[in-house]
């Protein structure tokens, strides 16, 4: 692997950039929505916010952050991919 490439995971920037693209998708489909023309929030909301909140969580572990923030991170995760089971399983 290329030095810069590997620099650029180490530092969590790769993490970050992950986050930008998680909010751009988000802002995508919430106007594709507000159009007429996607899916309702409930389709797409908890995957989403389930794997913003896993990128969240690997970028507190980069950042040694508190393992009090990472854990509140991955719980966060949790909880949003079991709205999105409900959902499913509810309808």
């Amino acid at each position: 692997m290329l030095p810069v490439i590997k620099d650029f995971l180490a530092s969590g920037h790769a993490a970050e950039l992950i986050l930008v693209l998680v909010c751009c998708e988000f802002l995508f489909l919430s106007v594709r929505y507000w159009r007429g023309v996607g899916s309702p929030p409930r389709a797409w909301l908890s995957p989403l916010m389930a794997g913003a909140f896993l990128v969240i969580a690997l970028r507190l572990a980069q950042s040694d952050a508190p393992e009090e923030f990472l854990g509140l991170a991955l719980a966060a995760a949790g909880i949003a991919h079991l709205m999105g089971y409900g959902s499913r399983w509810h309808g």
